[in-house]
């Protein structure tokens, strides 16, 4: 039985600290005098055990009790787990959030978003903030910023000449594809322009990067590979006919295609050879989404396929009956698709057969639900929500049992793009306007008015939101969030 002496130097923990368990014995106390410190007398692991049991904010204040106490509240195993309850484990790698900012300017009208790291070397007997505990700090600020709107404008970037088509971003580059007939690959934290990926003889219509690999689609219908570093092109892709690659999927190695042949087509980077030829839709594709080796396409001939790549077979189609799907998600346990007719259908996978279950109908928007062309969505999932942008300038959440839990009214005009994050969902659209709400309750955290009047392409990181201007010369505005 242990006795924490009162001293009045010393900030006390809450008297809450460990619901139901209280610090203090059922019986009459000890005398105080002899009173010991458990976390001196127990062994590292035990006291350890105890201090599982406070929430991040208590173990914080217990920190600071002593520095005994802070070093048995300094260990990764009591803040890893804290950090994989808030989905940021795959924030330990982030190399942004442990770098120095790059840019001072800022016009957000709260406080900057820049972080301070405690300053441990005044306390040179301490041991280093261990790198979970980092990481939940950090993480906590960001999320801090993102909900009281408190970003930096990095400088405008600037090269393209005419209006930017299409955007990815791996979270170190950003490449933009335009009508000028070029690609650009740009450094995310410092907003330089790396490279300028030419050669394309018409309207760059798509891109993707990867591990510092980028894919191209070009209204010539080649798709052109490029090394990070090197603005030569590797190879060509040729195969397409009859116009423009309009889409294109890359996952580090093949690269799914399609375009006005109304095609797909699966290539191997490597050897730049064509593996596959996907047939059997009579009109233009609309969307197309690949998992592994798995892809869903839609079409305006009315269908929605399912693919096996590899094979180079149709797995499953379905006949909409005079409605086209315009948008799709997949996470190859799920399809979601959004309508026309402003419904959302979402279809179970069975794994053995290969084949969509029956599909579950969820109707509510008023008006058409859009997507523009890839990578843009208007639809977006993620394990536990659904969630629609529309025409009628509102976002629904819904629950995969076909609920909607929640409609979200803001936007004024069309509802063209969507990004789930860590419990976030940011929604852009007309009239100049992003909003970030909090997807679990509905609530509308900030809005942002810094895209041009018609947001037609963004990325979406942890830490950044890139929008392309839909006007020639095209530009691209970053708004860093660290």
């Amino acid at each position: 039985m242990f006795y924490v002496k009162p001293n009045p130097d010393l900030k006390p923990l809450p008297s809450q600290a460990c619901p139901g368990e209280p610090l203090l014995p059922l019986e009459a106390p000890p005398d105080p005098a002899s009173g010991q410190d458990f976390v001196l007398i127990l062994p590292p692991e035990v006291s350890e055990a105890v201090l599982a049991f406070l929430p991040p904010r208590d173990l914080l204040s217990a920190a600071c009790c002593s520095r005994a106490w802070r070093e048995r509240a300094n260990t990764d195993s009591l803040w890893q787990p804290l950090c994989a309850a808030e989905g940021w484990l795959d924030l330990y790698n982030n190399q942004e959030l442990f770098g120095e900012p790059q840019h001072s300017c800022s016009t957000a009208e709260f406080l900057p978003p820049t972080y301070s790291a405690p300053c441990l070397w005044q306390f040179p007997w301490l041991t280093p903030t261990c790198p979970w505990k980092q990481v939940y700090l950090r993480a906590s600020h960001l999320r801090l910023n993102w909900e009281g709107g408190r970003y930096t404008v990095v400088p405008p970037l600037r090269g393209h000449r005419d209006r930017v088509n299409c955007l990815d971003c791996d979270g170190r580059l950003l490449v933009s594809g335009s009508a000028d007939r070029t690609a650009r690959v740009w450094d995310v934290r410092s907003a330089r322009c790396l490279c300028v990926l030419e050669g394309h003889t018409d309207a760059v219509t798509c891109v993707s990067v990867k591990a510092g690999v980028v894919v191209t689609g070009c209204a010539d219908g080649l798709l052109r590979v490029f090394q990070e570093g090197s603005s030569a092109c590797l190879r060509v892709l040729r195969g397409h006919t009859g116009g423009a690659v309009e889409q294109l999927c890359f996952d580090g190695s093949r690269v799914l295609s399609a375009g006005a042949d109304w095609d797909l087509r699966w290539w191997s980077v490597d050897d730049g050879l064509c593996k596959q030829v996907l047939r059997g839709h009579q009109d233009d594709i609309q969307s197309m989404v690949l998992r592994g080796s798995l892809a869903v396409s839609s079409s305006w001939d009315e269908s929605l396929r399912l693919w096996d790549v590899q094979g180079g077979h149709c797995l499953h189609r379905v006949n909409s009956a005079g409605v086209v799907v315009l948008c799709c998600q997949f996470d190859g346990r799920v399809l979601v698709t959004g309508d026309c007719d402003g419904g959302v259908s979402i279809y179970p996978l069975d794994r053995e057969s290969g084949e969509l279950g029956p599909a579950l109908y969820c109707q509510g928007h008023t008006s058409d639900v859009i997507t523009p062309s890839l990578p843009l969505y208007c639809l977006m999932m993620d394990d536990s929500v659904i969630c629609s942008g529309s025409a009628d300038s509102t976002v629904r959440v819904w629950s995969f049992t076909g609920s909607c839990l929640h409609t979200l009214s803001g936007h004024i005009g069309v509802v063209r793009c969507l990004h789930l994050l860590k419990g976030r969902l940011l929604s852009g659209g007309d009239r100049k306007k992003i909003l970030v709400w909090d997807v679990s309750t509905g609530q509308l955290l900030n809005c942002v008015h810094r895209n041009p009047s018609l947001l037609h392409a963004w990325c979406v990181s942890d830490t950044r939101i890139v929008t392309a201007s839909p006007e020639p010369p095209g530009t691209l505005t970053v708004l860093s969030y660290w």
